[in-house]
């Protein structure tokens, strides 16, 4: 079918492609001008990867976001449960008091209204209102139990009831040196940023095990996003077995694309108090 313009435009077939050649000609300017003020941003950005600068994990329903209210309130954590009733993390997290941590399981460990809302609340009695193991609803818990390691820095947390979420492999032997290892967090995703609601991931790689105070710390390099705050205690993994607790990195040596130097707490050398803890407490 023809179409035909309606009478009294005052416009011809001529006037229309003049104007839209010079409609095309504006935007293509406009476009290019953009494009040069993105390109140097583009540049500038940090590649993707974890947990500063992080990429979504993915499933992770092992993993804890920990809340520890012994000090400033709302300070952050991660865990990974590593039996039923058990949440691994970094003894340096906090102190052996249960009444210090709230704890959220899975991928989105949050409550209605989000991580920013529960992390100010005053005491774990009111964050606890918001879910209990008790009556099986989900939000987050407190631990009956909090234990730290005899030597290294770890800490288990006791739960009155099994977790809602399955525990991870351990492995039994450290990996070798030049391993690339994954790493998930609940921490900032910038340097100095907030605290992602989700378990962010990233690789880091071995270059030696180092024997520390009757434990053993793997020395690594983050070659895909780095640690920041809040990711203490998350778990390290060589193909599916954790095989350490993050510790500790060196922020003053962070890279403009987020990687950094870390080490982390050897689950392969506290393997025996883990498995007597679980066994006898």
């Amino acid at each position: 079918m023809r179409l035909t313009r309606p009478s009294g435009t005052g416009r011809s077939a001529r006037g229309d492609r003049a104007t839209h050649l010079g409609r095309a000609a504006r935007l293509a300017t406009a476009a290019a001008a953009v494009a040069a003020l993105a390109a140097p941003l583009a540049l500038a950005a940090p590649t993707a990867g974890a947990v500063v600068n992080g990429a979504p994990s993915g499933p992770a329903p092992w993993a804890v976001q920990i809340t520890s209210f012994h000090a400033a309130p709302g300070t952050p954590c991660t865990g990974v449960v590593v039996a039923p009733r058990w949440v691994a993390t970094a003894a340096h997290c906090g102190p052996a008091d249960a009444g210090a941590y709230t704890l959220g399981f899975g991928n989105w460990a949050t409550v209605p209204g989000g991580f920013a809302e529960t992390a100010s609340l005053a005491s774990p009695p009111i964050v606890g209102a918001f879910g209990s193991l008790d009556t099986g609803s989900l939000g987050r818990h407190a631990p009956v139990a909090a234990y730290h390691a005899p030597a290294g820095d770890v800490m288990l947390l006791k739960l009155a009831h099994p977790a809602p979420a399955p525990a991870v492999l351990r492995g039994g032997v450290d990996p070798a040196p030049g391993t690339v290892l994954r790493f998930h967090g609940f921490g900032e995703t910038t340097a100095g940023g907030a605290r992602s609601p989700e378990v962010l991931t990233g690789l880091t790689r071995l270059d030696r095990m180092a024997p520390r105070a009757g434990s053993r710390i793997g020395l690594s390099h983050t070659i895909q996003g780095g640690y920041g705050f809040g990711d203490s205690g998350g778990p390290v993994f060589h193909g599916d077995r954790l095989v350490g607790l993050h510790s500790g990195s060196d922020h003053a040596r962070r890279q403009p694309d987020g990687t950094n130097p870390a080490w982390y707490e050897s689950i392969p050398a506290q393997n025996g108090w883990i498995d007597w803890m679980i066994a006898n407490r």
